[in-house]
């Protein structure tokens, strides 16, 4: 397996006034892997008629992000593994790898891609050191060697 060269990752979601913030706080910390001294930035923002709603971001080192990665590859269902992997370039910009996964989902323990629910999403932001020359290559290879076998 060659080196995943990830130098960081952030996950962020939204806090609707219809969630309980608590829920989408703890959901957010053990997608990061509950480890270490997890710290969560937030942002307060209100809309044009006037809801409330906050913005959760957590930032992930290097060894937290390569494990991230890892996690969400081999836990996505082989439909959604696939239609990322078809999607690919548009996920993508730079050296950023960009996963929406569905909130409800995750909130049930399943990672599924974002496909458009009324609960909104979480966004995996996860930053290779340098520019990753076949990054399908590199993902179906940690799918292939580092996911357990079902």
């Amino acid at each position: 397996m060659r080196p995943l060269a990830l130098s960081s990752a952030e996950i962020t979601t939204m806090v609707y006034p219809t969630e309980l913030e608590e829920r989408v706080r703890d959901l957010l910390l053990t997608l990061a892997g509950g480890e270490g001294d997890l710290k969560l930035e937030e942002e307060k923002f209100t809309s044009h008629y006037g809801y409330s709603f906050k913005v959760l971001t957590v930032k992930l080192g290097k060894g937290a992000a390569e494990s991230l990665l890892k996690r969400v590859i081999c836990s996505l269902e082989e439909f959604d593994f696939l239609s990322l992997m078809n999607a690919l370039e548009s996920h993508v910009d730079g050296r950023d790898l960009y996963i929406r996964l569905d909130k409800q989902e995750l909130a049930l323990g399943r990672y599924a891609l974002f496909s458009g629910g009324p609960g909104g999403y979480v966004r995996i932001k996860l930053t290779f050191r340098k520019k990753v020359g076949d990054l399908e290559s590199l993902l179906r290879e940690v799918r292939e060697t580092q996911c357990p076998a079902t």
